[in-house]
């Protein structure tokens, strides 16, 4: 995928940074001679070079680029009368981000001027000294020869490390083994979230507690929702990462987050994007729903609920990464009329690297069937997209029919309440007063003893008051339609709750005895 470069990584440039030596090993070559003899600090040995120059000019800033050793006969060094000049010669070095200073002797000098030797020791420039032996042009070839194989050492480091990268990714595992070998090779932690900022791969493990996952989620977002390919992103806590979005232009599944430590070479840049392309291709493997795999997913959730939890297993294992084990949990909720395409490429990135979760579809609703672990992921999908939808309790995969149950109640309240997020099933919410009523036995024996002067009579006369007062109640008390539901004319069903109403010596009028008589009814069942 093309690299673009975020707004947040600052001013650097896209240009991939060129091989480069450390100053000790071109002072380190013996048949140059060369003696660091000021600005040895702690560092020094280690500065990056990339190149040498050689000037004669009083200001030879203007022609060098970063990192590059000058080397100069210091023929300019008269016109430096005295220590500010030779400071601010100095000063112009170093903010032209000169590695070092070279200086010959034994042609204008024999020694190197006090001042300049000054300025280089107390402003941290190394300065060293060049034999008259030792011809500059020598110098210059010796650099490069060592440059040259410095990036052939950065070639064959590239080439190893996509082989082992590229053979990692055949095993069973191949995105967590891409990605443990990666970040190996890289020396820095290395991550695959998906396109909501769920880790769903991350190496060395040892690595995990340095890693900001909520910060990482929350840029992943951001970078998926600004449609960046590519960015290096910093933390206020100097936290840097490298972030590369995987998946076809238009269809991000997921991102990969590598630790930043600077901008990364020419062989790094070439390893990221292998590992993302191989990313890509295992999220898409892992994504692909299809009709076929769809219809696998809905005779697994049918086999879990007629309990046949071996051969769900089975089926399983051509559709899933694994069934759900433990406690679960249901979440159901609707599709749109017109989805929105990231709520579906979410979810599908979600089911996608979650072992132990299906996503499905279910007499007209979409089921997610989860342990208990993903239920935040779950949560944070829903409430980003504004989905109303119910969750079930947590319990067994046993009870995966009551679960189902108590996740439609719970939808159903979202839908009428209006709700645009996801709601708890909850019992004293969802299955209301009569269910609570129903738990106590003494709540039942009233009804009953209610009930029974109606069914008394229906006994010993072979008469329906019972049931003609029930569905007369269920129709608010309207003759006509209660009067077509049992198939009898109204003036029949009217004498019906008249005799009702004489023998439980009630007024049915009183909406205080038909909401009791209701519940009455509801709490005893049918009649023996």
């Amino acid at each position: 995928m093309a690299q673009a470069q975020d707004p947040a990584a600052g001013a650097e440039s896209a240009a991939p940074p060129q091989p480069t030596i450390a100053l000790g090993e071109l002072l380190h070559q013996y048949q140059l001679s060369l003696v660091l003899i000021a600005g040895a600090a702690e560092d020094a040995a280690e500065r990056a070079v990339q190149w040498v120059h050689v000037s004669e000019l009083e200001d030879p800033t203007p022609f060098l680029t970063p990192r590059t050793v000058l080397l100069t006969t210091g023929a300019r060094f008269s016109a430096v009368h005295d220590q500010r000049e030779a400071d601010a010669y100095v000063r112009r070095l170093i903010d032209a981000g000169v590695a070092a200073l070279g200086v010959a002797v034994g042609l204008h000098f024999d020694r190197i001027p006090a001042r300049i030797v000054s300025a280089c020791d107390r402003f941290g420039l190394p300065l060293f000294r060049v034999p008259y032996d030792t011809a500059f042009i020598e110098i210059v070839q010796t650099a490069a020869r060592l440059l040259d194989a410095r990036a052939r050492e950065r070639d064959v480091w590239a080439l190893e490390s996509q082989r082992a990268v590229a053979g990692a990714s055949l095993h069973r595992d191949g995105l967590g083994a891409a990605i443990r070998e990666t970040a190996a090779r890289l020396g820095r932690w290395v991550c695959v979230t998906d396109r909501s900022g769920r880790i769903i791969e991350f190496a060395p493990q040892a690595a995990r507690a340095e890693m900001q996952a909520e910060w990482i989620r929350r840029e992943t977002r951001r970078i998926v929702e600004r449609g960046v390919s590519a960015g290096r992103i910093g933390s206020e806590n100097g936290l840097g990462v490298q972030m590369q979005t995987l998946g076809r232009q238009g269809q991000v599944l997921g991102v990969l987050v590598v630790e930043d430590h600077g901008a990364p070479d020419t062989a790094e840049r070439t390893l990221i994007g292998l590992v993302a392309a191989l990313a890509t291709v295992q999220l898409e493997h892992r994504s692909g729903i299809d009709d076929a795999q769809a219809a696998l997913r809905e005779t697994v959730v049918e086999l879990l609920l007629a309990k046949n939890l071996a051969l769900a297993e089975t089926l399983g294992r051509g559709a899933l990464s694994r069934l759900p084990r433990g406690p679960v949990v249901v979440a159901r909720y609707r599709t749109p009329a017109n989805p929105d395409p990231g709520m579906l490429e979410d979810l599908q990135s979600l089911a996608a690297g979650s072992p132990g979760l299906i996503a499905a579809t279910r007499e007209g609703a979409q089921l997610i069937l989860a342990e208990t672990r993903h239920l935040p992921a779950i949560r944070r999908l829903l409430l980003s997209h504004r989905v109303a939808a119910g969750i079930s309790e947590r319990g067994a995969l046993q009870g995966l029919e009551e679960l189902l149950g108590q996740a439609d109640r719970a939808l159903a309240y979202a839908l009428a309440s209006g709700a645009e997020a996801p709601v708890d099933y909850l019992p004293a919410l969802h299955d209301g007063v009569l269910h609570l009523l129903g738990a106590h036995p003494e709540a039942k024996r009233r009804a009953e003893g209610l009930l029974a002067p109606l069914r008394n009579h229906d006994r010993r006369h072979g008469d329906t008051i019972e049931e003609s007062l029930a569905a007369w109640l269920a129709h608010h008390g309207q003759t006509s339609p209660a009067a077509v539901e049992l198939g009898v004319h109204r003036h029949t069903l009217r004498a019906r709750v008249q005799t009702a109403a004489a023998l439980l010596q009630a007024d049915l009028d009183s909406p205080d005895t038909r909401a009791e008589l209701w519940a009455a009814l509801r709490l005893a069942g049918e009649a023996g």
